[in-house]
């Protein structure tokens, strides 16, 4: 017979098991090696170990007490650089959240594409024309407050969309890999920059520079006082939790990660494999 307690035990054994096995504890996990092999690595070429290491059997503490300082110097101080620092109290943090926003958007559009099977290496391309379109839409034009902003994001996903999306349909149409267009299309990117932003159209009035105009203030997130921390870092969070919906809950993302584990297996059950294939590069390229 089963004791008493054995459906609560096995039910604090299915618990334990889905936090030591869940995407959770594997995230935590590899931040964690990560740590330790970029402090193995910091350490190995710092100086002073590598003098130590020479005479490691007569006086190993000296090589060790340098291994240890060599990384936790370095962690100390990336934490007051990113994190907390007595100067400047938590305003590191906020900067910290200030550039991983563009990173969080970028990394959503490979993860979604890599869902779908595609190697999206493009996010740099991607953004270079949503915020060359955004940009315009910020300078040329002078719209009411809300509006404008609105129509600078709005600017900004279809400059991503359609360049994912050209991708997407190079490769649906002839079958052309991703990863070479994605790679081609980046230069492209850059280069048509480098052409706008000698234009008169983009070059700042006055200037030879090419830097474009400056945006007007109602074109751009708000931003915390005395901080460049802004409200484009929860429009990144809100579209984290869009993107796990939309693969986990919805009939698209059913069928872009269908199309992801066996393209051949989804089409024979129905999903156009080539409809995927676009609209994944396209939504990738619009969270880019």
């Amino acid at each position: 017979m089963q004791p008493p307690n054995g459906g609560a035990a096995q039910q604090g054994n299915d618990l334990f098991r889905k936090i030591t096995q869940g995407p959770g504890m594997v995230s935590v996990l590899g931040v964690i090696v990560a740590l330790v092999i970029g402090g193995l690595l910091i350490a190995v070429t710092d100086e002073k170990v590598i003098k130590t290491a020479g005479y490691f059997f007569a006086r190993p503490t000296d090589f060790l007490s340098a291994l240890w300082h060599a990384g936790t110097e370095s962690y100390v101080a990336l934490f007051n650089g990113s994190i907390y620092n007595s100067a400047r109290g938590f305003a590191p943090f906020l900067e910290t959240l200030t550039v991983s926003t563009p990173l969080i958007c970028a990394g959503l559009g490979v993860a979604l594409a890599f869902r779908a099977g595609l190697f999206n290496i493009g996010a740099q391309g991607q953004i270079i024309i949503g915020a060359t379109m955004a940009a315009y839409a910020g300078f040329a034009w002078h719209l009411p407050i809300v509006l404008h902003l609105l129509v600078v994001i709005i600017f900004g996903l279809l400059g991503g969309a359609i360049w994912g999306g050209l991708v997407g349909v190079l490769k649906a149409r002839t079958g052309a890999h991703e990863v070479i267009l994605t790679i081609m299309f980046n230069y492209v990117a850059l280069y048509l920059l480098d052409y706008l932003m000698n234009t008169a159209a983009f070059r700042r009035p006055g200037g030879t520079n090419p830097i474009s105009p400056v945006l007007d203030s109602t074109a751009v997130f708000p931003a915390l006082p005395g901080s460049r921390l802004h409200l484009g870092f929860l429009m990144a969070i809100a579209l984290t939790i869009f993107v796990a919906w939309l693969l986990k809950r919805s009939t698209l993302g059913f069928e872009l990660r269908a199309v992801g584990h066996n393209p051949a297996a989804a089409q024979t059950a129905g999903v156009n494999v080539a409809r995927a294939t676009m609209l994944a590069m396209a939504l990738a390229g619009a969270l880019a």
